[in-house]
């Protein structure tokens, strides 16, 4: 009974010392992601220039047309942010409007993606993009929602 007693002690404390570390995983996420919505237009655009020239092994011409696309999309970004309102105060025809100007933004960005990259990296780039986007509709509580900050 005694040994019985130690096992399931020693059980119950590996368990709790196992789940530790995933907390602070999700707070140094959070943290991570806090700073990176601090950065400048500039900033950002080098980070994702840099980070798809190591996913699709861009050129130098590549790189610069990329990262003039990455600032412009950064800049918007920024603006949105900064003129953001709370979802529920917005109307529906606001809301209507603020999602097709998004998709007219994303068709445009994806047709300049297109001319600048070639068609393997193209490919490689949607499935990353892809990716991405679904990662966000699973998790729609870590997208920048004004009532979680």
């Amino acid at each position: 009974m005694k040994k019985t007693l130690i096992v399931i002690s020693l059980l119950f404390s590996m368990t709790l010392i196992a789940q530790t570390p995933d907390v602070d995983k999700k707070e140094m996420r959070k943290e991570m992601k806090q700073k990176m919505k601090d950065l400048t237009p500039e900033q950002a655009a080098d980070l994702e220039t840099k980070k798809l020239t190591l996913a699709l092994d861009l050129s130098e011409a590549q790189q610069k047309e990329v990262k003039v696309l990455a600032l412009e999309k950064a800049k918007k970004r920024k603006e949105r942010s900064s003129g953001r309102q709370d979802r529920a105060e917005m109307t529906a025809t606001e809301m209507y409007e603020r999602k097709a100007k998004m998709m007219e933004e994303r068709i445009e960005h994806k047709l300049k993606m297109k001319k600048i990259l070639t068609e393997a990296q193209y490919e490689k780039w949607e499935k990353m993009s892809l990716t991405k986007r679904r990662g966000m509709k699973k998790h729609p509580q870590n997208r920048g929602n004004s009532k979680n900050k």
